[in-house]
This record gives structure tokens, sequence and C-alpha cells, in this order.
């Protein structure tokens, strides 16, 4: 897998071709790779023209590695510039640079030449700040380094910033900045994202370079030091190692000049950006200064993004002379105008002579088109007219003036009219008064396709209920109408509104029955119960024990009387004397819940545990009572262990749910529905006391509110109720009842 670079040769190139003149080896490879992107990929073609791409290069490389070879006094001796051709007086101080020969793009060797992105930017800094550049190439940063400290050196260039290596140089503003990456086999499963990720696998690091310097400081590395880059990639393709660690512009750079395909990729986001800049000895801030003012120029102008561009511009364009590029399109322009010219010369010409057979053709083939045409045209008519006769529904053609124009056999059967009584016709005639103004609407609104109900008079009188589908054609000046007939399903939905407005008329009488009822009874009960307390009173333990027993029975049976029906009084006011509707804070309403059960809870030592409750559109008063049945629930049916209850809020979709859960004695899974009804208890009253009405107000105060309530729960694990309030709900149904008594308390 031999490495190979376009880069150098183009740079001599363009470096060594004059003001005036273009060398026709500088002027191959571009025409060459023109034509090579021209030719297809795959087949003879593409291989053929590739190899003789890289021939051309290598062959140019050569040349002007032996031109330089010969330059006097170049053998062993540190390169240097041309003198005078770099606008430099020949008596110009030298700067001493060091490259390091291992790290394209950025400084390595062509055939004994230093090339690179590093050393063309450092030739140009030193002709920038009036010094004339001396390399010494090397293949070991360590020695470039010693010869810096040693004072052989004056310059490092373009060395990355260490932590290591700012205790020993001094470094210019950067040059140039590059992304740290880790790649991997493209086959491989790992994909390393950052250095934790690399424990365990083996690493391939430049020895002695910024990513070993900052890898084996890490624990748990473990690292493959290889004496360049290209090493690095070639183990990992090899599977010597798991991973690399590198700067990306410099592995991209490796992996496309390979002569086969390396099978390496970018495993993810960069590790850490670096920091490429001239380096100098501790302490000569003086040099820096001048390298910095340099570096300045060349931004300023045109020559740093020229650099820039040859040696990381992305692209194989990018590495020739505008004049070069220029001269290479005009010859493609050139080729591509003649073989165009032919091109359309031959196409005129067949094109001539095919018309001039096809004339003839064209014609018989115009005359049937127009056949078929013409016989689509009347199948369509005939298939449409079939439509309009068969079909089960009422079709009917209608002006724009509202006028019947014909009808179809099903509309004569549907309502009986004869086609001769009803061509001519108002439509609107034969619907019933209430419905024909929103009919005229839809009609006559111009909507291509719209719907509407209505009743239809057939001819014996009778009113049909019909589902009208109205199609507008505006070009004709006409208007379909096919109806279907949908009495049954209408006089099914009236039979369903009357049963419902019964239902509410029935629960409402039942509503306002239980309130009088429960209202009418307080007062009777109230008697029976003080005379039954005052016979209690005076007669117990002077009569026998069977009678004290029994005025027990009958206190207790009024006590409990007494209970079910202010439960049942309390029941009915749910409905009957309920709030409007307002902003009701939940914190406040547990704030106020909690107080007024605070005695009960802390006698049964009750730990309440609350999340954040919102703000809802409720009754303050009934959120109350909901809350105060919940809680006082959960205390009076607790089990051996510490009470805790829990009272929380989570959204569900456009409502708020409300969670109150207890640590109780649960109940059965049958039982959950039963709970919820009026009167029902799941324990005998001697065990627990109560009415059983508590949760059937709590579930119709919920349904008030437009939400619902259930439970979930299993024996010896506790309870949770759950119920749900909209955050818009209804308007609550208050009605007019100036006949219904108040309670009369006292």
């Amino acid at each position: 897998m031999p490495y190979r670079d376009d880069n150098a040769a183009a740079g001599r190139a363009n470096g060594n071709a004059g003001p005036g003149g273009v060398r026709l080896p500088a002027v191959v490879p571009p025409l060459l790779l023109l034509l090579l992107l021209l030719l297809p990929q795959g087949g003879w073609p593409g291989r053929v023209a590739g190899a003789f791409s890289c021939s051309a290069w290598a062959a140019q490389e050569a040349a002007h590695g032996r031109q330089e070879r010969e330059l006097p006094g170049s053998v062993g001796k540190p390169a240097v510039a041309d003198a005078g051709a770099d606008g430099l007086a020949p008596d110009a101080p030298a700067l001493r640079i060091g490259l390091l020969t291992t790290y394209p793009p950025l400084s390595y060797m062509v055939e004994g030449v230093p090339a690179g992105f590093a050393r063309d930017l450092a030739d140009a800094m030193a002709r920038s700040a009036g010094q004339r550049a001396v390399f010494d190439a090397d293949d070991s940063g360590m020695s470039l380094q010693g010869k810096l400290a040693v004072g052989d050196l004056d310059v490092l260039s373009l060395v990355a910033e260490t932590p290591e290596r700012l205790q020993r140089l001094e470094f210019s503003e950067p040059a140039v900045v590059m992304a740290e990456r880790i790649y991997v086999r493209r086959d491989s499963t790992a994909r390393p994202r950052g250095v934790a990720d690399l424990a365990g696998m083996l690493v391939a690091v430049v020895e002695n370079h910024a990513s070993h310097q900052y890898l084996r400081g890490m624990p748990g590395q473990r690292l493959l030091p290889v004496a360049t880059p290209l090493d690095a990639v070639m183990a990992v393709a090899w599977g010597r190692a798991d991973a690399l660690v590198a700067p990306g512009p410099v592995v991209e750079h490796i992996i496309r000049r390979l002569s086969t395909e390396a099978p390496l990729e970018s495993s993810g986001v960069p590790l850490r950006t670096l920091r490429y800049s001239f380096g100098v000895a501790k302490g000569n801030t003086h040099l820096v200064a001048v390298i910095n003012e340099a570096l300045h120029r060349l931004r300023a102008s045109d020559e740093y993004d020229i650099l820039y561009r040859r040696w990381f511009g992305g692209n194989a364009l990018s590495r020739y002379s505008d004049r070069e590029l220029l001269l290479a399109g005009a010859a493609v322009m050139l080729l591509m105008v003649f073989v165009g010219a032919s091109l359309m010369l031959l196409w005129r010409t067949v094109r001539l002579r095919r018309d001039v057979e096809a004339g003839t053709v064209a014609t018989r083939e115009a005359r049937a088109s127009m056949l078929r045409e013409a016989i689509s045209r009347q199948r369509a008519e005939q298939e449409a007219e079939r439509f309009f006769a068969l079909s089960l529904d009422p079709v009917a053609i209608v002006t724009q003036q509202g006028a019947l124009r014909r009808v179809n056999p099903a509309w004569e059967r549907l309502f009986g009219y004869p086609a001769e009584e009803t061509v001519g016709q108002p439509f609107l005639d034969f619907v019933h008064p209430d419905d024909a103004q929103a009919s005229q609407r839809v009609m006559g609104g111009g909507t291509v396709d719209a719907v509407i109900e209505n009743r239809f008079r057939c001819k014996d009188g009778v009113y049909r209920w019909l589902s009208w589908t109205f199609v507008a054609l505006p070009e004709e000046g006409l208007v379909y109408a096919s109806g279907r007939d949908v009495t049954q399903r209408k006089e099914a939905e009236l039979h369903l509104e009357r049963q419902a407005e019964e239902l509410r008329r029935s629960n409402a009488e039942l509503e306002q029955f239980a309130y009088i009822a429960s209202h009418d009874l307080q007062e009777p009960l109230r008697k029976i119960a003080s005379f039954l307390d005052l016979l209690a009173k005076r007669y117990v333990g002077r009569l026998d024990s069977d009678a004290d027993e029994f005025i027990g029975f009958a206190v207790d049976a009024a006590r409990r009387m007494k209970d079910m029906i202010e439960d049942l009084l309390a029941y009915s006011r749910v409905s009957t004397q309920g709030r409007e509707f307002a902003d009701t804070d939940m914190e406040t309403v547990l704030d106020t819940v909690l107080s007024d059960l605070g005695l009960m809870l802390d006698e049964a030592g009750v730990t309440v545990e609350r999340g954040p409750l919102p703000l809802i559109r409720a009754d303050r008063v009934q959120m109350e009572q909901l809350l105060r049945n919940l809680v006082g629930n959960a205390v009076k049916y607790r089990s051996h262990a510490v009470p805790r209850i829990s009272v929380s809020a989570e959204r569900a979709g456009g409502a708020w749910r409300f969670l109150v859960s207890d640590n109780g004695i649960g109940m059965k899974a049958e039982h959950f529905e039963r709970i919820f009804r009026v009167f029902q208890r799941l324990h005998g009253p001697g065990r627990y006391p109560g009415t059983g009405i508590g949760l059937a107000v709590c579930k119709k105060i919920v349904e008030r509110h437009g939400g619902g309530i259930d439970v979930e729960s299993a024996p010896g694990r506790g309870s949770t109720f759950r119920f749900v309030i909209p955050d818009r709900p209804d308007s609550p149904d208050r009605p007019d009842r100036p006949d219904w008594p108040e309670r009369q308390d006292g």
C-alpha cells in the first residue's frame, strides 16, 4: 500500500513557473484530471486514465526532484530558498528553521526535498520578515528540539502546543488549527467517542507527539507508539492496533493518497482542537514578535489563503494556479464546443430525415387519436347514463336557478313523482319550510362539494329525511344532487333525544324527591331521637335488661337513620346547591382539609406526603368535601402499620389527574364499582362508622365537574383513588328550582 503525494509536485510547479510562462508539465495534470472526471469511473477507460494521470504526476515529481538536487551547493547542506528569486538581498540574514518530515500535509520529504504547508508557510514568513529561510529537515521531533535548545536552530515550524512544550518553548500566534480525532476500521464494532471509550483498546499514536503526550497521562490507556502517522494508519489498517488518535487533516491526507483504499473512518466528534504555531527557544520573545508581525502581513495579503487552499483546500483543483486552471479550462471548453457542434449537426440531420419520414405516419396517428377520444367519450357518457339509471339513491340534475332538470328512476320510486311532474319544478318547493333556508344557502353558495340533511316531501304528503350531496359544476351551470334516505336514522336519533330528555327530567325529579324527603324527615326524626334519648336517661336501669337492650337498639337505629338522612341530603345538594366554577387553588384546599382533620390525623399518627397541586376551575366547597371524604376514609380504613397518606397531581392530556393513596387495609377488585354506589358498605356498621354514601358523594362531585373517579387497590396493600378534573369543565347545570324548599335548621 505505497504512499504518494501530489501537492508537493503542484507546489513546486506553481513556485518555479515564473510570472510570465506556463510549463507544459504543469498544464498536463489539470487536463488529465478533468478528463478523468469526465470519463466513467468503472471499466477500462477510467482505469487507463487514472494510471496515466498517476504516471504523469510521478514523472513531474521526479523531474523537479532532479532539478532541485542539481542546484549548486545543495548536496549535504540545508535547503535554502533561491537567491534573488524571492526578492531578498543577497546578504539577507538567514533564519534557521527546523522541519519535521513525517507529518503530511504539514511537512514531509519528497525525493530528499522538504515539502508541505509548514515548509511553504515558514518560507513565506521568513521572506515577509526580510530573512532567508534555511531549512533543517529531520524525522525526529526530539532531535529538532535539541538543536533549538543548543542554538543550532532559530525556529521550529508549526509545532503543536502542549503543556510539556509550553514549559520549554515560546510559541507564536497559531498558524493553523486542526481537530484531533479517533479513527477505527470500518468493519469494527467499536465506535469510541471519547477518551473513556478507548479504555481496553490498543491505540496507535505517533511517539512523543501531541496525541501521545495527551493519552499517556490518562489512566487505563494501552498505547502503541509508532514513528510516523503513516505507520499509525497502517497499524490500524492491518489489524495491529484497534484505533489511532491523530489530527484529522493529517490522517485524511494519508488515506486519500494511498494507492489502495484504507478501510479507516472517523468514529465520532473531535476529541479536542490542536493549535500549531512557530516555536522558539524559551525567553526569545523578540523573535516571537517578529514572527507574529510577519504572519499578520501574510494574512492581510492573499498569500496565506493561497497556501492554505493549496494544502487543505479539499479538492484537486485547489493545487494549481489560476493561470493553469484557466488554460486547462479553455482547452476543455474548445473541445466541448467542437464535440457539441458536431453532435448538434448530426442531431439536426437525423431529426430532419425522421420528420420527413414521419409526416404521413403523424397524420394517420392524429386521426386514430381523435377516433379513440370520441369512442372513449361515448363510453364515458354511456357509463354515466348507466349509473344514473341504476343508482338506488335519488339523483337529480339542478340548474343554477334551482330548477330540476332531470331525475333518475330511484327518485320516482322514493318520492312517488313521475319525471314529467318533477322536471322544471324548483328543488326547494319539495323541501320542508323549516329546512328551506339552510338548503338554499348550500345550493347557492357555489361550494364544489357540500352535504346537508333536510326533510323532503313525497307525493303522499309525508316528509322523509334525506342526506344530500351537492356537486357544483360552474362551467356547465349545473348542480348534481345525490340523496340518501336517512329517515330511520333520524327517527332513531329523535327517539334517543326524547329518551335522554325524559331521563334528565326523571333524574331531576328524583333529586328533588330525595332533597324534599331527606329535608322533611329531619323534624320527625329529631323528635323520635329526642324522646328516645329521654326514655334512655329516665328508665335505663329501672326496667329489666331486655328493656334496656331494646331502648339501646332504638337509640342506635334513630342515630343511624339521622346520619343516613343527613348524608342523603348532602348527596342531593351536590347538584342542587353547587356553586359556579371559579379558579381554585388545590394547595389551599388541601391545607383547609388537613386543618379540619388535624385532630383525627394526630390521634391516628398519620404521616401526610403531598406533592405540588395545580390551580383549576372548580367549586371550591365541593373540592374540600371531595378531599375530606377521601382523606377521612384513608384514616378510617387504616391497617396496623404506621398510616401514610399521599396526595399528588399529574397532567393527563387536557386535564389534571389527582391521586390520594394510603397503606390501609385495601379491598378486592370485585368491589371497585360497588363502593361508589349509595349506601353500599363492605363492612358492618359495628366495625367502621359511616353510612356508605361518602364515595357516592365523591363520584357525583367529580362527574359534576366533567371528570371521573376510580380506585386501584389490593387487600393488605392499600388503595389509590384517582379522579380527573378537566382544565375547562362545562358550566354546571343549575336548574331553576323556586319551589325547592331550603333546609330550616333549628
